[in-house]
C-alpha cells in the first residue's frame, strides 16, 4: 500500500487527498482553519488525517463515528510499519490526544473505538488520590527538590528545578484574601488558560473555567492544611476559547511550600498523560 504523505479525509471508507481550501469548499466556508476539519470529524463523522514519512496523525470523533473510516485507517496503519509515531486526536468528551511509538498499540486503540469500547466520562472533572509514596517519574523530581530545599521557596530552588528540567510544568501559587489563588508562576509548559501566564493574576477569571479553577483550588487549599502534599491522577474535560471542551489527564504532585518571608504557597507540577492507559 502506498504511503500516503500530506491530508486526506477519510469518507465511506475512501482516502480523499485534501488541502485546507478544500475542506473548507467541501462545507461552505470561506477559508480554512482549524475549526474546519472539527466540524467534518464531529458532525460529518469523516477521519482526517496527515502524514509524512515518519509519522501519521489522526483526528476522529470517538463518540459517533462511520466503522467504514476507521476500518480503512487501520488498514492503512497495519501495511505502514515503518512509521515512527502515530498521534490521535479524539473527542471524548473533549479533545483528547494520545501519541503512540508503536503502530501496533495505534492500531489496539483504533480498534477499541471501532468496538465501542470507549465512553467519553459521566463527570467532566474527576481525580484519584494516590499514595504519596508512589513512585512517578514525572513529578518525583520536584519532591526531591522539596525536600533538599525543606520546604522553602526561592530563587535558588527556580535555578535547581530549571537545571533539573521541571521548571516548564511547575506552578507556584499563593492564597489571597479577596481575590483567591494568585498566580506566582506558571511554567510555560503549561498552556491551559492563556492569562494564567500572567504572573500576579488570580487564578480565577472571567476568561478560565470556573467550575475547574474552583474544583483545583479545593485541592490547594488542602495542601496548605498537610504535612506532606497530595499526588493525583486528573482527568478533567475544561472549557478554553476553542470550539469544543478540551480533555486533559496528567500526573499531579501539589506540596506546600513557604516563601523567605514565612508566606504559605503551593508549588505543583503536572505530568500530562493524555493516553486513557492512566490510572483512574
Amino acid at each position: 500500500m502506498a504511503a500516503k504523505h500530506g491530508m486526506y479525509m477519510v469518507t465511506g471508507g475512501t482516502f480523499q487527498h485534501v488541502e485546507g481550501g478544500d475542506l473548507a469548499r467541501f462545507i461552505g466556508y470561506p477559508s480554512a482553519d482549524f475549526g474546519v476539519l472539527d466540524y467534518l470529524v464531529l458532525n460529518h463523522l469523516a477521519i482526517i488525517v496527515r502524514g509524512d514519512a515518519v509519522g501519521f496523525d489522526i483526528s476522529l470523533n470517538a463518540q459517533d463515528f462511520d466503522t467504514r473510516n476507521l476500518a480503512a485507517v487501520i488498514d492503512h496503519l497495519a501495511h505502514s510499519p515503518g512509521l515512527i509515531q502515530v498521534r490521535i486526536r479524539m473527542f471524548l468528551g473533549g479533545w483528547l490526544t494520545e501519541a503512540f511509538l508503536d503502530v501496533e498499540d495505534a492500531i489496539a486503540r483504533l480498534r477499541l473505538v471501532a468496538e465501542g469500547g470507549l465512553r467519553a466520562p459521566a463527570a467532566r472533572l474527576r481525580l484519584v488520590a494516590r499514595d504519596l509514596d508512589e513512585p512517578c517519574a514525572g513529578t518525583d523530581g520536584l519532591r526531591a527538590l522539596w525536600a533538599a530545599h525543606r520546604g522553602r521557596f526561592s530563587s535558588d530552588f527556580m535555578d535547581d528545578a530549571l537545571g533539573q528540567g521541571i521548571l516548564d510544568r511547575t506552578f507556584v501559587l499563593e492564597p489571597g484574601p479577596r481575590q483567591g489563588w494568585l498566580v506566582r508562576y506558571m511554567g510555560a509548559g503549561i498552556g491551559t488558560f492563556d492569562n494564567w501566564q500572567q504572573i500576579g493574576r488570580p487564578l480565577a477569571t472571567e476568561q478560565t473555567d470556573r467550575g475547574y479553577t474552583e474544583w483545583v483550588a479545593s485541592h490547594y487549599e488542602s495542601v496548605l492544611a498537610s504535612s506532606g502534599g497530595r499526588y493525583d491522577h486528573v482527568d478533567a474535560i475544561i472549557s478554553t476559547n476553542s470550539r469544543q471542551p478540551t480533555r486533559v489527564r496528567y500526573r499531579r504532585r501539589l506540596l506546600p511550600f513557604a516563601s523567605l518571608k514565612g508566606k504559605p504557597l503551593v508549588v505543583g507540577y503536572s505530568a500530562l498523560s493524555s493516553d486513557l492507559a492512566l490510572p483512574l
